[in-house]
């Protein structure tokens, strides 16, 4: 049986496979009953380890493991804080992602495509869906309060210039939101070069 911790480490090395975390970037976390676990800061992750885990509590304080958390790891505690049903948090540094978000900074719609029905709570095509788009900060008390106001944001948020946050109430569910997400923002990026 899959532990909470080899589900985690088996989402992130399967995103840095898809080359979603360039130079170290991204960090991933998931609930636990004492906080989060959570990446450290700088740790490569096409080779991630059980050992590059941190465990936090709900305030951000690291309680076991080695390094330090990124600073993003506030923003986790955050989402975890803000919203009892997020179980897992994504967070991943993408082409189409970062392209897009600058290019709507008020949020990026989505209709007509099959792949939005793997977004929860979306059962057809013909929907319009609005991925938010968040400001960017280095304050992530700042960041967190962008993405409060705009909350409830069921499958993640953009942050502009910057990169994905997919949640859901599983790994397993985050893991779907992301790879929809992306595969989403790649169409609409693929259909402004087409546009031109």
């Amino acid at each position: 049986m899959m532990t909470l911790q080899t589900e985690l480490l088996a989402a992130i090395s399967w995103a840095a496979q898809q080359g979603w975390t360039p130079a170290t970037g991204g960090n991933f976390s998931a609930r636990t009953e004492a906080g989060y676990l959570v990446t450290a800061s700088g740790r490569d992750k096409t080779r991630i380890q059980a050992d590059d885990l941190l465990l936090c509590n709900l305030d951000g304080k690291v309680l076991s493991g080695d390094g330090k958390p990124s600073a993003e790891s506030d923003l986790h505690a955050a989402l975890y804080r803000l919203d009892p049903t997020i179980n897992c948090v994504l967070h991943t540094h993408t082409l189409a992602s970062t392209v897009l978000s600058r290019r709507f900074p008020n949020g990026i719609e989505l209709s007509g495509f099959e792949m939005q029905k793997a977004l929860a709570g979306n059962v057809t095509h013909d929907a319009s869906v609005l991925l938010p788009v968040v400001p960017n900060s280095q304050d992530m008390d700042e960041l967190a309060e962008h993405v409060r106001l705009g909350w409830p944001m069921p499958w993640g948020f953009l942050v502009a210039g910057h990169g994905i946050y997919a949640v859901g109430d599983s790994i397993a569910s985050c893991r779907r939101h992301l790879e929809a997400i992306e595969f989403l923002l790649s169409c609409v990026l693929e259909e402004s070069r087409w546009s031109k």
